[in-house]
């Protein structure tokens, strides 16, 4: 991949770097304001790595002379390369990235009990389980060991960056942000909007002092409605969003259609996440199962929302019937 650095403004430069993920590659921004600023840094692979060396050397720099890494979130793609940037580097990051980073072994511990209990409860066969649970490792290997400096959270201002605030954009990831300046309307969205594939509502555990898992896609519809006075969005993956309210708008109508499409399916049955999750990607489900289960039980949670379908337990199995 040779790709060169493109100016986006008079201060915001994109860093294009492969992934060895479906989703191609990944964007990262250099901003120059009063510190250096890198908003995320690619995968931990060598080809990144030699990818992310070239675009910075064509500014004259080096990876110590980052001052400041902002991850919008705490997937491999996107903060895999963090410990090229330490120690020169401030780290930057919503709360819920640090238990990633910092390799936290109840944390992950907690984790895997918890998609165990969830994807048994709700139908996924043993096999399949132990499939995900063997995928989601794999990508830990393209992640980083690292820390926290500053916590980012709603509204806060970013030090080193006049103008710019912080949006909690959960729903494809809880640890999720993007930044906005207001000034000229530009947001760094991460991947909470790209513009040539829909981001998945990753169905994820209770942190550390919560108890319920997040419902991630009504999560995501709000936090998409928080970012319609947006001009334009500079996304994780893929090309500039030029209108970023009617990318969001049409997201929220396929999200819609999406349901009602899930809702006949169900049909008169009382059925389980996975049953409706073989009939709506029967070609897809065994190659994505787990992007699939969460995209399946996301419009359930939504459904459920609108008091059109009722939950209930069958011998321990969570199932669902059209009301």
């Amino acid at each position: 991949m040779t790709s060169t650095m493109e100016q986006l403004t008079k201060n915001i430069y994109q860093m294009t770097v492969p992934t060895p993920f479906l989703v191609g590659p990944v964007n990262t921004y250099l901003i120059e304001g009063d510190a250096l600023t890198l908003v995320d840094t690619g995968p931990k692979t060598e080809e990144a790595y030699d990818v992310l060396k070239g675009h910075l050397k064509e500014k004259k720099l080096q990876f110590e002379d980052i001052e400041v890494v902002i991850l919008t979130h705490h997937h491999p793609d996107h903060i895999g390369l963090l410990e090229e940037f330490l120690p020169n580097a401030k780290v930057y990051a919503h709360p819920k990235v640090k238990p990633w980073i910092s390799k936290e072994r109840d944390f992950f511990n907690t984790l895997h009990s918890f998609y165990q209990a969830l994807y048994t409860s709700h139908g996924v066969p043993a096999d399949l389980v132990k499939a995900i649970e063997k995928r989601k490792r794999g990508y830990l290997n393209f992640s980083a060991n690292g820390y926290v400096d500053k916590e980012l959270k709603e509204g806060d201002m970013i030090e080193g960056l006049p103008d710019w605030t912080v949006l909690e954009t959960p729903g494809h990831a809880q640890s999720h942000i993007s930044l906005y300046r207001e000034l000229d309307g530009v947001m760094l969205a991460g991947d909470h909007l790209i513009e040539h594939i829909s981001s998945n509502a990753i169905i994820e555990g209770p942190y550390p002092g919560e108890k319920d898992r997040p419902k991630t896609l009504l999560q995501y519809r709000d936090s998409l409605k928080k970012c319609l006075m947006a001009k334009v969005a500079y996304a994780g993956h893929g090309v500039a969003i030029t209108d970023p309210k009617s990318l969001i708008d049409s997201r929220l109508r396929d999200q819609d259609r999406k349901a009602v499409q899930f809702k006949e399916l169900m049909r008169d049955e009382i059925v389980t996440c996975f049953e409706l999750c073989k009939r709506k990607y029967g070609h897809i489900y065994q190659q994505q199962p787990d992007l699939t289960f969460s995209e399946t039980l996301g419009h359930l949670d939504l459904l459920e929302s609108r008091g059109e379908i009722k939950q209930l337990e069958q011998d321990r199995i969570v199932k669902y019937k059209v009301i």
